[in-house]
């Protein structure tokens, strides 16, 4: 039984860990308390806040718009499943999960998006998911499906690569577009940049899974890739017979290597370097191009560089923020004349880009609320150049594109609702506001000191273009096309940002005052984030190392634009296109909106109906929340049902076990957390009677001796936990202050200390018949604190940090017993070499209070298993003035990047040296005695990936070897996995 549970263990292991498939027992997050209501037909379920009705009815009409085709190339169409739309969270993406199942929208439309509105785009991806779902469980994964419910569905993703998923996935998103995402220059230019992918004779793997050495592109510009390119080969969608395959014999080891095999004589590895040749062959034969602009940077070789947004500081200096594989994002300050970089401040996850004047920098950055992991708001900042300090405007939460005037200061202000408005602030604190007609996204704003006006770069139905906002509304600057626009500056009667009208990524201006569209660079690879500095331009240019800074005098190439509604497919090679419907012609029209509201009407969502969702099933009795939390299992024969709502704010089990010696065994678990506090509920009945008995040494026999125990019951415990906690993330640091009170109640038997006698020996006299009180009651507070920074993609640890802690437990019921109090911190601190991690922690425990012996112990009090030295348990302390101390050395010693092929990858092995030491009083002799004990020894970690997962689902294998001070090895091991 044990050998089913790990291989269910492993299957988490490989679901959980990437954004699009997350599957056992994964919780979304939740939102803030909210109104919500529900469209079904028979297709798809709506579930939305009352805030975005209209958008959810909009969603709902191109999902039904593309159900006809969103199946294109397979046998099955898409399975019926709910969306659930999440319209707080400026972190835009989309999901499809399992367990339970659901499609999952964060409305606000992506920052760096194309020329496609948001949702669309979402539908396109995302509904295409269901469809691989659908066609997966089928077969004997259908079968698993009636015996495991949707747990035994989840088999089934690994009958289909993550990459195919999202490869397929983009495919589908690019084929419903005029210009979609797939062929956008930018989607390919890191492979077109590095040039010898296909020629890449080492383990390919890397390729798939990622690397901590160098820059190795996502998944879903890997997966659409190949996808495209095994489209065009074989004629059809070679995923279908591959899903037939796989969802019929999962037992075969490697059914996509079988299935391609049996169907297309060809492997994934084959199909990798097939698709990378082609396109080398196809990007070399392209007319060769120099970059127009002076680079004012060099890059490093083993550390991909990313500049972005440069600001021009003077004549002689710019600004901008600076991220690699070693540091997180930072503003640098940049010598143009001799390319020397100073470093101003680290910063958070950076929302929209920076502006300057005045003295200031303003732009925003992501920000999770105190409370509810789906509301992300887009926090306005700001820093002195003088001091160099990044500060939060506090109110100004929901803040895009900070633009900076002499004497104004402007944004774009988005609501959940999805309407979008520009708000300009005068020095003098007059504010106006100007709306944005819905159906309106804005990816940009910027202020023209000739012309003295606003300027947007918007999305609609049309595609983008350049628009003027003003107290009378919005006016077209250009017309729409489907051409992704970015980044837009502006300055001296010209509008500056970047397109991709050429066929690749170049910077353009246009002029304001002549009604003129030009390109001003060219470019190897790609121009990005132009920004006018007086007589010349700041851009960054990209090559294999990174995107440098580079400068090129405003007029010196300028390349006539001519209107077109779609770029040059330039880097793109031909591929046959779908017979699918193009989204970008579909209009949701007030008939359309009519029409649907009178055949499929809204109605209320109720919340408390609807907190259990059994969606799993499983033959075996056992605890998900402590495998999940604590990768411990704990395993009996029986069944248990698992239960999540589709608001991801509660989970639950219940389980029922049986084993030869405690007979039957009933749990149940709940966790809800939709109102800022979670709520912990624990009961257990069946099993045995805890005893907490009384014992001595008797000297006469040379014997411990032990008060009897009358005959057990059966043991019965509730518990309830409440946790509140606060979360403050203030840019480069995060921080958590969490309170939590705890009741647990159980009917163990506790020695009636209170009928003690004591001999003149200094014995008890009568331990056989002291008896027992019946009802264990513990009453807990705890409080805690947390501040790390953010890691870089190489830490594995924060470079700084501490956690801090305090908890105070006690028993109301029954004064013979002794309190807790613990306390406990915990450092990190950089080591000697980069990436080297250094962590010292300390703890205290004891016991006040209670019924002591006449030596000075207390039989009866509680115990913390915190920070106990490796090598020892709980039953080798005692919580007698316990103090305890551990210091760990932790560095990266290799990058194998190798293992065996599409079975194992190992990216990084990791060395931990580490020891411990503990301290405590303990009884012996009649009184109390100092106690000891210390282990030192070592770790190996290993950082791996299994069947070619990508890059969010590296895990971790621990071997720990420790020397303890009572004598001996202990050997240990473990197993993270990426929840």
């Amino acid at each position: 039984m044990r050998r089913l549970l790990l291989f269910f263990v492993l299957l988490t292991a490989l679901l959980c860990g990437t954004e699009r498939a997350r599957a056992q027992y994964y919780t979304w997050g939740s939102d803030p308390p909210l109104k919500w209501s529900t469209i079904r037909t028979p297709d798809v379920r709506m579930i939305y806040p009352d805030t975005v009705s209209e958008l959810a009815r909009r969603t709902l009409f191109y999902i039904r718009t593309v159900q006809p085709d969103i199946a294109y190339g397979f046998r099955h169409g898409p399975m019926r499943i709910p969306f659930v739309m999440h319209p707080e969270n400026f972190q835009s993406n989309g999901l499809v999960m399992y367990l339970p199942k659901r499609v999952e929208f964060l409305t606000s439309p992506a920052i760096d998006g194309y020329s496609m509105p948001w949702c669309k785009q979402l539908v396109a991806h995302e509904y295409r998911h269901a469809v691989q779902y659908n066609n997966l469980d089928r077969g004997l994964i259908r079968v698993l499906s009636y015996l495991l419910g949707q747990q035994g569905s989840t088999i089934g993703l690994l009958c289909m690569p993550i990459w195919a998923m999202e490869g397929d996935a983009v495919m589908s998103e690019t084929m419903m577009s005029s210009f979609g995402r797939g062929l956008q220059p930018s989607f390919s230019m890191a492979y077109r940049a590095m040039g010898s992918v296909g020629r890449d004779r080492r383990n390919i793997d890397r390729w798939f899974c990622g690397s901590y050495r160098d820059y190795i592109p996502d998944h879903y510009e890997l997966g659409y890739q190949i996808c495209s390119y095994a489209w065009e080969r074989y004629g059809e969608n070679i995923w279908d017979r591959v899903t037939w395959y796989g969802s019929r014999n999962p037992y075969v080891l490697a059914t996509t290597r079988v299935a391609l095999e049996k169907y297309y004589d060809t492997n994934v590895s084959k199909l990798f370097r097939e698709t990378f040749d082609e396109l080398e062959r196809f990007w070399d034969s392209l007319p060769a191009e120099r970059n127009s602009a002076r680079q004012l940077v060099d890059l490093p070789a083993r550390n991909h560089t990313e500049y972005e947004w440069p600001l021009a500081l003077g004549d002689t200096a710019v600004l901008a923020v600076k991220t690699d594989l070693a540091r997180v994002s930072r503003f640098v300050v940049v010598d143009r004349r001799t390319g020397r970089e100073r470093t101003i401040a680290s910063t958070g996850m950076i929302s929209t880009r920076p502006s300057l004047g005045n003295g200031r920098v303003w732009w925003t950055e992501y920000r999770r609320s105190s409370l509810y992991e789906q509301r992300v708001n887009s926090q306005l900042c700001y820093m002195n150049l003088a001091d160099g300090r990044p500060r939060t405007v506090g109110s100004a939460r929901r803040v895009l594109y900070p633009t900076s005037t002499p004497e104004a200061m402007g944004w774009v202000e988005y609501a959940p609702d999805g309407r979008y408005t520009v708000v300009v602030r005068a020095d003098g604190g007059e504010e106006q506001r100007f709306t944005v007609p819905g159906r309106t996204e804005l990816h940009g704003l910027a202020w023209d000191d000739l012309t003295r006006a606003w300027y947007v770069l918007v999305t609609d139905n049309s595609g983008m273009w350049l628009g003027r906002i003003d107290a009378e509304g919005l006016h077209a600057v250009t017309e729409g096309a489907y051409i992704t626009l970015s980044d837009l500056r502006a300055g001296g009667g010209r509008l500056y940002y970047g397109s991709i009208a050429s066929g690749k990524d170049e910077a353009h201006c246009y002029d304001l005052l002549h009604g003129r569209e030009y390109r001003i660079t060219t470019s190897t690879y790609g121009s990005f984030d132009p920004s006018p500095a007086g007589d010349r331009v700041l851009l960054t240019t990209y090559d294999r190392r990174g995107y440098r800074l580079a400068e090129q005098a405003a007029d010196s190439a300028l390349i006539p634009v001519e209107a077109s509604r779609l770029p040059v497919n330039r880097v793109n090679p031909p591929r046959r296109r779908w017979e699918v419907v193009n989204l970008d012609t579909v209009r949701f029209t007030t008939a359309d909106s009519t029409l649907q509201s009178e055949d499929f009407r809204a109605r209320r969502y109720r919340k408390v109906p609807n907190l259990v969702n059994v969606h799993s099933w499983m033959p075996l009795a056992f605890n998900p929340f402590a495998l999940v939390e604590e990768q411990s299992i704990d395993l009996n024969a029986g069944v248990t049902v698992i239960s999540q709502n589709l608001l991801s704010n509660t989970e639950a089990y219940a389980s029922y076990g049986w084993n030869r010696h405690e007979g039957s065994l009933f749990n149940l678990g709940v966790r809800y957390f939709g109102l800022g506090v979670r709520f912990d509920l624990d009961a257990s009945y069946g099993g045995n009677q805890l005893f907490y008995s009384l014992g001595q040494y008797n000297s006469q026999t040379g014997k411990y001796e032990y008060q009897s125990r009358p005959a057990p019951d059966k043991y019965y415990s509730v518990g309830l936990t409440a946790t509140l906690p606060v979360y403050l993330q203030r840019g480069y640091h995060t921080r958590q202050f969490s309170v939590s009170a705890g009741w647990n109640y159980s009917n163990g038997m506790v020695a009636d200390l209170g009928k003690i006698e004591w001999g003149s020996n200094g014995g008890i006299t009568n331990i056989q018949r002291v008896g027992f009180r019946k009802g264990l009651q513990r009453i807990a507070f705890g409080v805690g604190f947390v501040d790390q920074v953010r890691m870089a993609h190489r830490d594995f640890a924060p470079r700084w940090g501490y956690t801090l802690s305090a908890s105070y437990t006690f028993n109301p019921s029954n004064r013979y017993f002794s309190d807790l109090i613990l306390l406990y911190g915990q450092a990190y601190l950089p080591g000697v070499a980069a990436h080297h991690s250094l962590s010292v922690a300390a703890t205290y425990q004891t016991s006040v209070g209670g019924y002591k012996f006449p030596g000075g112990y207390a039989p009866l009090s509680y115990k913390s298993t915190r920070l106990i030295p490796r090598g020892f348990t709980s039953a080798d302390i005692v919580s007698d003035n316990y103090s305890a101390g551990e210091i760990n050395y932790q560095l990266p010693v290799w990058y194998p990047e190798g293992g065996i092929g599409s079975v194992i990858y190992f990216k990084r092995i990791r060395l931990n040296v580490g020891g411990d030491v503990a301290r405590f009083r303990r009884p012996g002799r009649g009184e109390l005695m100092w106690r000891n004990i210390w282990s030192a020894g070592g770790d190996v970690v290993f950082d791996f990936n299994l069947f070619r997962q990508p890059a969010s689902a590296t895990s971790t294998f621990t071997l720990s070897c420790y020397h303890p001070s009572s004598g001996g090895v202990w050997v240990g091991a473990s197993l993270g996995l990426p929840f």
